[in-house]
């Protein structure tokens, strides 16, 4: 399950709490659970100030905004996603 969740911030673009957890079929609090896992095994990291919903002209190409905090790909989550992506 986490390394769909890679895959799909690796998609592209802003993915909100509700999207993710639409897509994985997963309750809220497992959804925050797996955000905090990727994190501390340093695959995603959380950035400081959010986003605002202004995705236009965002310097990150990948990312999960939802609940006041923004979380982006490390370059070891993109490594990842691209590794899951040649499976």
């Amino acid at each position: 399950m986490l390394e769909k969740l890679l895959q799909i911030v690796a998609e592209g673009g802003a993915h909100s709490d509700e999207e993710l957890t639409r897509r994985l079929s997963v309750p809220q609090p497992l959804l925050e659970a797996m955000l905090a896992d990727l994190s501390r095994l340093g695959y995603l990291q959380a950035v400081s100030g959010g986003c605002q919903g202004q995705c236009a002209g965002c310097p990150l190409s990948s990312c999960v905004a939802g609940a006041g905090r923004l979380w982006a790909l490390t370059e070891k989550g993109r490594q990842a996603a691209a590794r899951l992506r040649l499976k």
